[in-house]
């Protein structure tokens, strides 16, 4: 989410930038105005585009036993549930949030409230396709789609009101109103974004700007009535107010005229489109190759130093018989080094924690990261479209060699795929996905986990450390019933 902010942040600094620069003193208004409105969505959308496929080295020597210890699932359980209680900045920020996009709802449901109650008091009347409400109140002349409030008409000589008129309808045929509600939407949407006011007060001098062309009188005239309808009060937010804009930049305007060679500058569009595809978007120069030279690997900047296992012995239970067995499986590489740092893994941290305090007053002296079923709720949690497709049954995510670094990111994962599952009896066959299917999971992890939220880091002495989260509740299977999860 934060590379997202950023990435939205950099295009909308760039778009002002350059219509500041080169766009803001001309007179092609109607291109000024899609220029607005086409770059406020441009920052919003493109930084979620990816145009290119996510680089997965599928693992095929994950060792996973058949039968998973049912003592592991609850003890990991409740380190889940330990984790996420930890987590509270990241709720304190959903609320803040949240509490943020409802004030801003309430302010704009405030000045609808406003404008609907002019209308019910005010004393009504038409005027060709326009309806005049004098509402009696002092305020500026402004428009709400085909209606035009004014004080009374008594404060407008015949010309004058016929001015207002034709400003206003010009905002009515350019249907401004769509822009306004645009930008309302990103107002409450990114209520906490200084560039979303920014862009709202560009756009609505230029919307005055061609409202002021559509009116027939010597610009010495209209701006003169201009500045005599400046000292009254400016108008609700969903509405077009006479006196909202700068007077004297639409006095000035009124008088411009932009040159031929001017013309060619509504083409610095086009190297401002590529630079924003190519530098804020997900694209083919993102390092998401792994470059592996002899027990090393390097994955997006980061280099995992492996240490080979041959065989492991593991305990497991069989939910079914009671019977404990024995199991000998042969791994991947274990990863122990992490950009030349150690490597903890959870057994490690837990053996620590034993003879060491939880905490010291707020600060964690030992603790162990997130493990690895939260990360397992957060992939399925955001594959809904993807499950959706497999049919009713138990499966399991494949997946190993997870690490999450000193400052909570997961840096380095090995997935094999989406596997079906049946416990107590052989896989079953009927529903293996196809490649295509697998294909498909595969990128969905891939970007998942690369663009994971930061989870809790694990701590040994009152230090962050790199970690390689333990994975056995990873293998457990989830239930897919009517295209949704309904077990974990």
């Amino acid at each position: 989410m934060l590379q997202y902010l950023l990435n939205m942040t950099a295009i909308w600094l760039l778009s002002l930038l350059v219509f500041d620069l080169f766009l803001r003193k001309e007179t092609f208004h109607s291109f000024n105005r899609m220029y607005l409105s086409g770059t406020l969505l441009l920052g919003i959308l493109l930084p979620f585009w990816s145009w290119h496929e996510t680089s997965v080295v599928l693992s095929s020597n994950i060792s996973r036993p058949a039968i998973e210890n049912a003592a592991t699932i609850k003890q990991a359980i409740v380190q889940s549930r330990v984790v996420y209680k930890s987590i509270n900045w990241q709720d304190a920020l959903l609320i803040l949030y949240a509490a943020g996009v409802a004030i801003s709802f309430l302010w704009l449901l405030k000045d609808v409230f406003k404008i609907v109650g002019l209308y019910r008091k005010g004393s009504k009347s038409k005027d060709g396709v326009w309806t005049i409400v004098e509402t009696g109140q002092s305020h500026s002349p402004f428009s709400a789609f085909r209606y035009v409030f004014i004080r009374s008409r008594s404060d407008y000589e015949a010309e004058e009101l016929k001015m207002i008129l034709t400003h206003e309808e010009q905002h009515g045929h350019a249907l401004h109103v769509v822009d306004l509600l645009l930008f309302q939407l990103a107002k409450i949407a990114c209520w906490f974004h200084p560039l979303v006011y920014v862009y709202y007060n560009r756009l609505l001098i230029v919307h005055e700007y061609q409202a002021d062309k559509a009116v027939d009188k010597k610009p010495q005239e209209y701006g003169t009535f201009l500045i005599e309808q400046a000292i009254l009060s400016s108008a609700p937010a969903l509405s077009h107010s006479f006196n909202r804009s700068p007077i004297k930049k639409r006095i000035v305007m009124l008088t411009k005229k932009s040159s031929r060679s001017a013309q060619t500058k509504r083409f610095i569009t086009v190297p401002l489109l590529v630079v924003c595809i190519l530098c804020f978007t997900k694209n083919a120069f993102s390092d998401d190759k792994r470059i592996k030279k002899d027990n090393t690997v390097t994955y997006r900047g980061n280099v995992v130093e492996f240490k080979i296992w041959q065989n492991d012995t593991v305990f497991v239970v069989d939910p079914v018989t009671g019977q404990e067995m024995m199991k000998i499986v042969s791994r991947e590489p274990s990863p122990i080094m992490l950009n030349g740092e150690k490597l903890y893994d959870m057994d490690e941290i837990d053996e620590l924690r034993k003879n060491t305090p939880y905490t010291q007053g707020s600060k964690p002296i030992t603790k162990p990261a997130v493990n690895s079923l939260a990360v397992k709720e957060y992939l399925l949690s955001n594959m809904k479209d993807d499950i959706r497709k497999l049919k009713d049954g138990e499966y399991y995510i494949e997946m190993d060699n997870i690490i999450i670094d000193k400052k909570g990111n997961i840096v380095y994962f090995d997935y094999a795929g989406i596997k079906t599952a049946k416990w107590g009896s052989k896989e079953d066959s009927t529903r293996k996905l196809s490649k295509t299917q697998q294909d498909a999971f595969a990128k969905k992890v891939a970007r998942l986990m690369n663009d994971a939220p930061k989870h809790e880091a694990g701590v040994v002495n009152g230090e962050e450390v790199n970690v390689i989260i333990d994975n056995n509740i990873q293998w457990n299977a989830f239930e897919v019933k009517g295209g949704r999860v309904v077990k974990l």
